[in-house]
């Protein structure tokens, strides 16, 4: 079923977002498991370009397909909430590290400039950009973002070079931490009728005890089991990835910051726009020559 990566990471997923966002994305749930009836995109955008080394869109073949020049800079977009495996709903990072895979190979690339804009996604996503980086990276990227938050941050000191805000206006960074959120329809179904039962051998004994705890408002296991492990692991990569961070309380416990303060503070490298971020990948490219 198509839709179902999407559907299964909002059922059990543990997201890396921006918890400003989460509220926002109740009613949309709502209609999806009520069966609502959705209209996609039949022809999606592409989130692969390239442009000349001053920015300018690259000439088309008879085909209609881009010739790639000496020397260009392909750009790779990541708009929006982020999940391991892309379908008709939202792109996947499996997608996203293929487009950036395919610039990174095609030898008439010089860099990449990663359009970055979201408010995180599923933890699951980010292993797929750690093994990009570490095993098949090659060339410069630059990270030209407007909002990286949670996840879009982690991914960012993941992948790029250099980290460039697009503004110094609406561009945000930081949200570094986890959550994890749900609804708890049982009661309302009860009353419908619908009896639960859960059963579990003494074998089992531990087995989806978190989750138990926590649907009886009991959070201790679950934090500790699941949530705090990884939060841990997020502030150990910002930390090794950003070793001139400046820590304050806050800074790597969910807190957001503008494009001002976040360079303040080392976490991004510069503010910008599209044609300094295509310059600044140019000038890694002759670097990394």
């Amino acid at each position: 079923m198509k839709g179902s990566s999407l559907l299964s990471e909002i059922r059990k997923g543990e997201w890396l977002l921006d918890v400003h966002n989460i509220a926002a994305y109740y009613p949309v749930i709502n209609k999806i498991f009520s069966g609502t009836p959705f209209q996609f995109n039949s022809e999606p955008k592409s989130i692969l370009s390239f442009v000349d080394s001053k920015g300018n869109p690259l000439r088309k073949n008879s085909e209609g397909q881009t010739i790639v020049t000496s020397g260009s800079i392909a750009i790779v977009k990541m708009h929006g909430e982020v999940v391991k495996t892309g379908d008709y709903c939202i792109y996947g990072a499996d997608e996203i590290v293929n487009a950036l895979t395919i610039a990174d190979q095609n030898p008439n690339v010089a860099a990449t400039v990663f359009d970055i804009d979201g408010p995180g996604g599923a933890v699951s996503a980010i292993g797929l950009f750690q093994e990009f980086a570490r095993d098949v990276k090659t060339k410069p990227i630059v990270g030209f973002c407007d909002s990286a938050l949670s996840l879009h941050y982690w991914t960012a000191i993941e992948v790029c070079d250099h980290i460039m805000a697009a503004n110094n206006v609406s561009a945000r960074f930081g949200s570094v931490g986890v959550v994890l959120s749900f609804a708890d329809n049982r009661k309302a179904m009860e009353e419908e009728g619908v009896v639960f039962h859960e059963i579990y051998p003494e074998e089992s004994s531990h087995k989806n005890a978190a989750f138990t705890e926590a649907r009886k408002g009991d959070y201790k296991l679950i934090r500790a089991e699941f949530l705090s492990p990884l939060a841990k692991i997020f502030q150990a990569r910002v930390r090794a990835k950003l070793p001139n961070l400046i820590e304050e309380d806050g800074t790597l416990k969910g807190k957001t910051y503008f494009a001002d303060e976040a360079l303040k503070r080392n976490m991004i490298h510069s503010i910008g726009g599209m044609q300094k971020a295509i310059r600044m990948a140019t000038v890694l490219s002759s670097i990394n020559n």
